[in-house]
This record gives C-alpha cells, structure tokens and sequence, in this order.
C-alpha cells in the first residue's frame, strides 16, 4: 500500500500541492489529458523544476489560459535560466473558457456534472467530489443558503477546477490510498477575494481548518488558500502514519511568493507499507455518541450533511426513549481519529446536546476498490468488493448512479440493477 503524507513548510495552495505531485513522478500529460475530458478547454499546464531562492529545487506549476498568458508575457517565468531543470508543459487545445482568477459563478452540480461526465478514474472521482461537496458545504455555513444554492467563485475558475481535478487525478496516478498532513500553516494580514477585503485566513480557509491543528507564522500574507486547505482537509486520513514503512520519493511544489523568512514550498513524502494479502483487513476506528430530545429533524438532517461532509465515515441515528418520557434521537458518528476533534466541535456547535462520548474500537473490513462498471446508458462508479472464497460483489455508488439515470431519464432502481453482480474469483 502507498501512502502519502503532504507537509506544508509555509502554507498549501491548490497548484502546490500538484506541483509536488508532478514533482514526485505524476505524468503530466495524463492529468492533462483527463482534466480535457471534463470539458475544460483552452489552457495549459506549465511546470517546471527550478532553485527558490533558498536554494531548494521546486517544481512550479501554473495554469495558463490565454489572457493569462497576454498578460504576463515577457516576464510570466522570468528566472534566472541557469537554475531551470526540466521544463514541461502540457497543452489543451481549444476555445477559451476564463481568464485565470476570473470570478465565475459555476454552482456544485455543474461541477459534479462535468466530473461525472469526464473520463477522470473512479478514485479521483471519488476524491474530487468530497472535496468540492465539503467546499459547497462551508460555503454555504458562511453565507447561510443550501450547498445546493452555492455558487463558487475564486474555486470554480478554471484554474481552481484543474487544480483540484489535478490533485485527485495525480494522487490515483501514484498509487496513493491513504493520505496524511501534520498540520497547517496560516498568516495574517488581509487578502482581496470575490466578497472584498478580507482578513488572513480567509473566512472558507478558517471554517475549512477548524478543529485541525494549525501554526500562525509570522508572514503578512495567505499561506493556506481555500483550495489548498479544502485538499488537505478532506482527504487526510490524519496528522502522522507511524508504523513501518519505506520511503519510495519526494516532490517539493512552490508557491508563487518568495518569502525571505522560509521557503514557500509544500513537500509531498511517497510512502510504502507492507500489506496481508487477506481479504480482511483490522483497525481502529472513533466512536463519537450522543442522545437529543429537542431538536427538530430539520436541523438532524442538517448536522448529517455537514458531519459527512466533515470527514465522518458513517452516521446513524436511532429511536431511544429519553428521561421524563421524551422520545429522542440516539446518534453514533464513526470517524478517524484525526477527525475527532473537529466533528465533536461540530457536534457541539450545530446540536443540543451538551456532551459527547468517545471510544476507540477494533474493526474489520472488507478489501475494496474504486472501478467503472459499463452499462447500455454509460459508466458507472462502484465499489468492487472482495468478499471471502473468492467473491467479488460490484456495488454501484449511489451519486454517481443516480447522476447517470437523471441524465437518461430512467429509474434509479434499473440503473443499480445494471451494475450490481457477482463473480467468482479463483
């Protein structure tokens, strides 16, 4: 199994952490490729190996569309050329969509349909949607609509877009299957976004990284952008992976600020642990439980899309009878337990309740992956799972199945059908 644990030296932004990416061997050409699948057209990526100015050799990576390009040319990647290692740069042909860091209005289903429709692997799919799902989340928390209502701005440009596609994208590439971030770096200071002036973070960033641990640097300046915090924080499995393993590579991306205090570069550790070839597979998972008897199931329903979007790996709410005769709701949340803290001050701020319990427990579970099954209406995500003597049970992920029977017009129930079987391996 290959792991990955992604450590910002001065902060993370969406095209630093794929510049690490494509630093530590993702093929550029093949990010290019499936990004090109979703409908993004008319840009380039350009990544290059390069000396910051503290002497460590960096990969750069910047997403060029043409008024980008008009803009900055000559001296968009003037540097000093005896320092440059490794240029690459990978081109989409096509009409012109946006500018970079044009403020356009794309909405979560857009998004979602455009990575549906794409030929973007199972996996990344899989991690491209949490992310912008968690993104629509926060967005929403802060402007008080549904997700659904949200429009993204800075993070629905297309440079935004690529970045995060090109994360999930890369990350698959390099047969990674966990993910690990020993913290968070801030500034301070103000930043100019879509809503105005702000302060460092900004208001997604801060919401985005409450109840991880994070390190306030002394650098008037956003080291943590929304794209970067949204990145790390959905996918970490965790602040540290301690038990044996090997190191295979590392990959340095730099952001677009020199910095003379610290470097301004993220650095991405390609792991491998040695993995039993059982179809069982043990750990440990958090139990976070609690009891409420006054909330409506409003706000219940509310609490479940922000815990999963959070991080949370299951909620469950049943019936309990409650003191004085009141029916309630007993709610058990299992999680990471790097998410603890920050889902139990979710819990504490969105419910009721006044406390919560928390155990570990032993858990087995099935060896699964991430493939696309074919259907008569096109492909569907689902889990390929290995059940013991050699049974394989192909399970349709239900977003994505239900994506596929709205655009076709049919009953979600033929869609599943369609993918759910069995195989018999030997």
């Amino acid at each position: 199994m290959k792991i990955l644990s992604i450590e910002p030296l001065s902060g993370a932004a969406g095209d630093m952490i794929l510049a690490s990416l494509i630093d530590l061997g993702a093929d550029l050409q093949q990010i290019t490729a499936q990004v090109q699948s979703a409908g993004l057209t008319g840009f380039s990526l350009h990544f290059q190996r390069r000396l910051c100015k503290h002497g460590i050799l960096c990969g750069y990576l910047e997403v060029i569309t043409p008024e980008f390009a008009a803009e900055h040319q000559p001296s968009a990647h003037a540097h000093d050329h005896s320092h440059e290692h490794s240029v690459e740069s990978a081109t989409v042909p096509g009409d012109h969509e946006l500018p970079r860091h044009v403020h356009c209005h794309r909405g979560l289903a857009e998004i979602l349909e455009m990575l549906h429709r794409s030929e973007i692997s199972s996996q990344a799919k899989v991690w491209a949607e949490k992310i912008f799902r968690r993104l629509a989340a926060v967005e929403a928390e802060i402007h008080g609509v549904t997700p659904e209502e949200i429009h993204f701005h800075e993070v629905g440009a297309v440079d935004s877009i690529v970045d995060i596609f090109g994360t999930c994208i890369a990350l698959d590439l390099l047969g990674v299957e966990k993910i690990y971030c020993p913290g968070h770096k801030i500034g301070h200071g103000t930043v100019r976004c879509a809503h105005g002036l702000m302060p460092v973070p900004a208001p997604a960033t801060a919401r985005l990284l409450e109840g991880f641990p994070v390190t306030r640097l002394d650098i008037e300046s956003e080291l943590t952008t929304p794209t970067g915090a949204a990145v790390l924080t959905t996918l970490s499995s965790g602040t540290l992976y301690s038990g044996a393993c090997k190191i295979l590579a590392t990959g340095y991306g730099h952001g677009r600020k020199e910095f003379d205090s610290v470097p301004n570069l993220l650095r991405s550790v390609l792991f491998e642990v040695e993995e039993s070839a059982d179809e069982l597979k043990s750990g440990l998972v958090t139990v976070l439980e609690f009891e409420t008897d006054d909330q409506t199931p409003e706000s219940l329903g509310s609490l479940m899309e922000k815990l999963l979007g959070a991080g949370a790996l299951d909620v469950s709410y049943s019936a309990v009878q409650m003191k004085k005769n009141r029916p309630g709701q007993h709610v058990q949340i299992l999680c990471q337990e790097a998410q603890q803290q920050p889902l139990c001050e979710l819990v504490l701020r969105e419910s009721s309740t006044l406390g919560i319990r928390m155990r570990q427990e032993q858990r087995l579970t099935l060896k699964r992956r991430l493939v696309e099954v074919e259907t008569p209406w096109g492909k569907v995500v689902c889990k390929e799972v290995l059940r013991p003597g050699g049974l394989v049970e192909y399970v349709p992920e239900y977003e994505a199945a239900k994506a596929l029977a709205e655009a076709h017009n049919l009953p979600l129930r033929q869609v599943m059908a369609a993918v759910s079987r069995w195989e018999q391996r030997p």
